[in-house]
């Protein structure tokens, strides 16, 4: 992942992207360029807005939960939804902004 700085104000830009040969786990779901667009237990929420050419359209988000729902539901995911029962990846930081590396499929 990496972020775009842009002009004072602006919303922050993450670029999640992968080096796998193949994608053998769906990880495909989760490229793409994710915009901020909000706010979730007082960190940021990113949803996906350009995604890779053939890469099906459907919402993503990533977006941090706290500790309320016990520590194995805390920590930055990958979701259809803020909050939501379809998620696809989860990385147990609680990093300000979503980690680059310890993301568990």
């Amino acid at each position: 992942k990496k972020g775009s700085a842009g002009a004072v104000g602006a919303p922050l830009v993450l670029v999640v992207y992968s080096k796998a040969i193949s994608d053998e786990i769906g990880i495909e779901t989760l490229v793409g360029e994710y915009t901020e667009s909000g706010a979730n237990h007082g960190k940021k929420v990113f949803k996906r807005t350009k995604i890779p050419t053939g890469v099906e359209d459907i919402p993503v988000f990533m977006y941090y939960w706290d500790a309320r729902d016990g520590a194995d539901f805390s920590g930055w995911w990958f979701g259809e939804s803020v909050g939501g029962s379809q998620v696809w990846s989860r990385c147990d930081k609680a990093d300000a902004l979503p980690p680059t590396i310890g993301w568990r499929i």
